[in-house]
């Protein structure tokens, strides 16, 4: 219990702190005076006020906040105009900049865990033809199952043809009429065995049941940067893309709320230190790319109403600022309920998922069925 609380703090802290950071570093740039730049919420247990700013450590570690000068929008029956360091007296861009850093600086973050993991661990091979034909993993109920084949095993034959790589394995099983004769290496002992065509799933008549086992390539420092830029990417456009199939076959996204953030935290923590580090690096992304959402009372929500601001040379009215806030916040509470309500069902009444043969990807970073 004690791990997992730490571990949730070691995850979130370093999110808040380079969000917050984000929005302040944004504030200093564009001559905005910040009042307060505090991590956590609630009782303040520490503070100290240098220069404008008064730095606070408050009691509740789950968040945190930039309080720049003045309000966000200026009310527009005050008889004097924004003090010239207030938010509201800065161009628009100044004040989209600033709404909008914050969820920049999680992206950096990302970027550069995902880079250091890239750099440190090698990046994974994707190329099926550099891909040996080694077992990763064995699918329940499928004939490699059946057949006896382990983790490690090395296939090298197929019906008498010599296997080198995995796009060739793929090929020589796509192929197949019947029965296969297989030969693979267990440690330094060859074996023989022959696959019967009922063994083969009906339903994927190709496929042996078995994922490749990952390998990975040095990368140099300029390499790594670009893939943790990449990942970025990848894990932005996973995320819209699986919400847009949910709408497209009108089914609720699978969302994760707080009580699924803290059980992944959770099973991470048991799992290696790279990929504790790397799940900052992935809920970092989850921060920067939900917060630039286009709902009030979110980073994106104000951004949109700044660039409207650009665009128009004019602020929406205060009752239809008002009104869209409450709109937001309304939205935003029932969107961590729905998340809640799914983290429970998935976690305590989800049936354990039966397992199924996974495929490599390809150089494009496009899932490349190969008939495994």
């Amino acid at each position: 219990m004690l791990l997992s609380i730490f571990a949730v703090l070691v995850v979130l802290s370093p999110i808040i702190i380079v969000h917050e950071f984000g929005h302040y570093l944004a504030c200093r740039l564009t001559g905005i005076r910040v009042n307060e730049f505090s991590f956590g919420f609630g009782k303040i247990l520490w503070h100290k006020k240098m220069g404008d700013t008064d730095y606070q450590l408050r009691a509740i570690p789950f968040g945190g906040f930039v309080e720049p000068a003045g309000p966000m929008f200026h009310p527009q029956n005050a008889q004097e105009p924004p003090k010239p360091y207030e938010f509201a007296a800065k161009k628009w861009y100044a004040k989209f900049f600033m709404v909008v850093n914050g969820a920049v600086f999680n992206y950096l973050l990302a970027a550069v865990i995902f880079s250091i993991i890239a750099y440190i661990s090698g990046v994974a091979e994707t190329n099926p033809v550099r891909l040996p034909p080694v077992v990763g993993t064995v699918a329940e109920n499928y004939p490699a199952q059946k057949i006896g084949l382990q983790e490690g095993d090395r296939i090298i034959r197929v019906n008498g043809t010599s296997i080198s790589n995995w796009k060739e394995l793929s090929e020589a099983l796509s192929q197949r009429k019947g029965d296969i004769a297989l030969t693979y290496l267990h440690g330094d002992e060859e074996e023989n065995v022959v696959v019967r065509d009922k063994d083969f799933n009906p339903q994927h008549p190709t496929i042996l049941g078995i994922t490749v086992q990952p390998v990975f390539r040095s990368v140099s420092l300029l390499q790594a940067a670009g893939y943790g830029l990449q990942q970025c990417y990848y894990w932005t456009a996973l995320s819209f893309k699986s919400i847009g199939q949910s709408f497209r076959q009108k089914k609720a996204p699978d969302l994760a709320g707080p009580i699924g953030i803290v059980n992944i935290i959770h099973q991470a923590a048991h799992r290696g230190l790279l990929d504790f580090i790397f799940l900052i690096g992935l809920l970092s992304v989850a921060v920067g790319m939900f917060n630039l959402f286009p709902i009030p009372v979110l980073d994106g929500g104000y951004a949109l109403v700044f660039l409207g601001e650009g665009i128009t040379r004019k602020l929406p009215t205060e009752k239809t600022l008002n009104v869209a806030v409450n709109i937001g916040l309304y939205l935003l509470i029932a969107l961590v309920l729905y998340a809640s309500y799914s983290d429970v069902k998935r976690i305590f009444f989800a049936r354990p998922a039966a397992s199924s043969p996974a495929a490599p990807k390809t150089d494009s970073g496009e899932v490349n069925h190969v008939q495994d």
